[in-house]
């Protein structure tokens, strides 16, 4: 039967409009106008003659059928019935012309029961498939999907013509016309209109509408050689004729994706941002690119989303292949990427991939994300210049590739960029990456984060406007963040030396409001930079000279005048105070492991000089909390 059809619409044999109204109601007449007829007691010669007129009429509507479009069950069925009919006259005259007379319109109703129940018993098309196919493009005609919703859909209505032969039974107009039109109106049609879509949403597809939107009935004939069969495109064809040479595959495939075509100057830029950091506001840097980013496209006019995959359920593609064969162009998992990301991916224009840097390339969310695209390649294999790819169903969005690193250099990011290159190819416009990004947040490079952060901006205002970032642009954004990162990175591991003794995660040492335990004389110099209090040490002017004894021998100097500070090692040449400590003791005061003035009243330390800059270390460093 599918293949049947797929014939006949290849050939064009399409009925036009008042051809396909006349062969939906058709089949309608011949039986009314028996029921009526044969409602007013007629003989039964009278009888045999209009169910053998009907019989006629009926073989007539099968032949136009057949030369419009395409017979339906019930074209045979009410055909078949007039057949049998004419045959009983003809051979019982009395017994049949009574049982007519009495039960006219209960052979109505009996038809369609035959037709919506045998059918599929059998295992043909079932009964509303004929009707589906009218209002839904080929792609989907045998879709394995598709074809349960008809088939479930013919057995609802076949359930509910049976109801109708049984009260039709019972001669009385409530039971044999009111009671089965309510249930045809207020049940059956009610019920057509929703199932399909509430049965899509318990799969977790979109629903047809929006599945109808990914079809375009429109293949032109040089992609039939990777389309054999409508069974191989159903719920994402392409939105354009592909190219005479098919277009090359993105996602686990060896190529990218074509550039889509431009936009017109007037057309809304539809961007889809998708952020793979686990971490929120405020602790990702990831997203801090990526908002400054976004915030410069909007700026420039185009419609931006983003989505924060943290917050999404996206599922481990397992490789079943079922979006390639049983439901082509649709995942199988039931998650928040089939119903809600796959779907605004396809509908954007341009797709911002943001990722920190884990082990050198997209981190795992990321990854799984990427990989549920798959629904949007054919199975299909053909080669482009000596190498195998599969077919696109439709465009894909062209790519922005975000991504920021702990470390320094930018050849941290070599095997990124190489993978994003390899994925995307000619739908690549751009890619940004931010090495030494842990130090955006340390308000002693502010200055430099904004501008980071503006120039970010303007790189969203340049994609939009042109597809491209201006190369300076790009230096903006890549620009050194502080002058010093060997001085970084060893506060950087005390600060993780203090997470392990201490058995804390990062967040909850940032929760707790600790310091980072020194671990020599030139890490302590660091902290106490570092914690600094401009605003406390404001009229403060002096030298402090520190001694340490015990686990760290040294000797150290910090020098604060007009809001600044300086430290060094060794001894100063004038101190306005002298504390002479153990290092660990010390360290305890400073960390807030140990209290200052119970440590000096129990002699644990003895500090000398101006005791007044003593009695002023909480104003002058961590903002009074140190």
């Amino acid at each position: 039967m599918g293949n049947e059809s797929q014939r006949e619409e290849r050939a064009g044999l399409r009925p036009t409009k008042g051809q396909q109204i006349f062969l939906y109601v058709a089949p309608f007449p011949a039986l009314a106008f028996f029921k009526v007829w044969a409602s007013f007691g007629r003989e039964t010669g009278s009888l045999l003659i209009v169910a053998c007129a009907m019989f006629v009429y009926c073989v007539l509507v099968l032949v136009l059928a057949r030369h419009w479009d395409k017979p339906t069950y019930f074209d045979r069925t009410v055909c078949a019935y007039f057949f049998l009919v004419a045959a009983s006259l003809a051979l019982w005259p009395q017994a049949a012309g009574a049982i007519l007379t009495d039960y006219a319109v209960t052979g109505i109703y009996l038809c369609l029961f035959v037709t919506a129940f045998i059918p599929p018993v059998l295992g043909f098309e079932p009964f509303t498939y004929h009707y589906a196919k009218k209002q839904t493009p080929q792609v989907f005609w045998d879709n394995a999907i598709f074809v349960e919703i008809n088939r479930i859909m013919t057995f609802a209505w076949a359930g509910i013509f049976a109801v109708c032969v049984v009260l039709s039974l019972y001669p009385w107009v409530v039971t044999r016309a009111i009671i089965p039109i309510a249930l045809i109106v207020g049940v059956g049609l009610p019920f057509n209109l929703l199932f399909p879509d509430y049965y899509l949403k318990r799969l977790g597809f979109p629903a047809m509408a929006k599945m109808r939107s990914f079809a375009n009935p429109a293949v032109p004939e040089t992609a039939a050689v990777h389309q054999p069969s409508a069974i191989s495109r159903v719920a994402a064809t392409p939105a354009v004729p592909p190219e005479p040479n098919p277009p090359r595959a993105a996602f686990a495939t060896e190529a990218g994706p074509p550039a889509r075509s431009p936009l017109k100057k007037e057309a809304i830029m539809k961007v889809i941002a998708i952020n793979s950091s686990p971490r929120g506001s405020g602790t990702s840097k990831t997203m801090m690119m990526l908002d400054a980013l976004v915030g410069g496209m909007r700026e420039a006019g185009a419609e931006v989303e983003t989505v924060h995959l943290r917050q999404k359920k996206v599922k481990n593609c397992i490789g079943c292949f079922t979006c390639w064969t049983k439901t082509p162009g649709v995942c199988i998992h039931k998650d928040d990427m089939t119903s809600e990301l796959f779907p605004k991916w396809l509908e954007a224009d341009l797709a911002v991939y943001a990722t920190p840097l884990y082990h050198y390339t997209v981190n795992a969310a990321m990854k799984a994300f990427i990989e549920r695209t798959l629904p949007v390649l054919e199975p299909f294999m053909y080669r482009d210049q000596g190498t195998t790819h599969h077919p696109l169903r439709r465009n894909v969005p062209q790519a922005v590739v975000l991504s920021v690193a702990g470390f320094p250099e930018a050849s941290v990011f070599a095997q990124l960029s190489s993978y994003v290159n390899f994925l995307f190819r000619r739908g690549l416009v751009a890619e940004i990456y931010r090495p030494g990004a842990e130090m955006m947040t340390q308000p002693e490079v502010a200055e430099t984060t904004k501008d980071i952060l503006e120039a970010t901006a303007q790189a969203g205002r340049e994609l939009v406007q042109s597809k491209k970032i201006a190369q300076t642009t790009l230096e903006r954004i890549t620009r050194p963040v502080g002058d010093d990162f060997d001085t970084f990175a060893k506060m950087a591991n005390v600060f993780w030396k203090t997470c392990i003794q201490e058995g804390l995660t990062p967040a909850e040492f940032e929760t707790r409001n600790l310091v980072p335990r020194p671990d020599s004389v030139e890490t302590f110099i660091l902290v106490m930079t570092m914690g600094f209090n401009p605003e406390g040490a404001a009229g403060v002017r002096g030298v402090m000279q520190f001694n340490f004894s015990g686990e760290v021998n040294g000797s150290c100097y910090l020098k604060i005048e007009n809001g600044s500070i300086e430290g060094k090692e060794g001894t100063a040449d004038h101190a306005d105070l002298t504390v002479e400590a153990p290092f660990e003791v010390w360290m305890d005061i400073v960390t807030g492991k140990a209290d200052g003035q119970q440590m000096f009243m129990q002699q644990k330390y003895k500090p000398s000089g101006d005791l007044s800059l003593l009695l002023r270390m909480k104003d002058l460093f961590g903002k009074g909390k140190t």
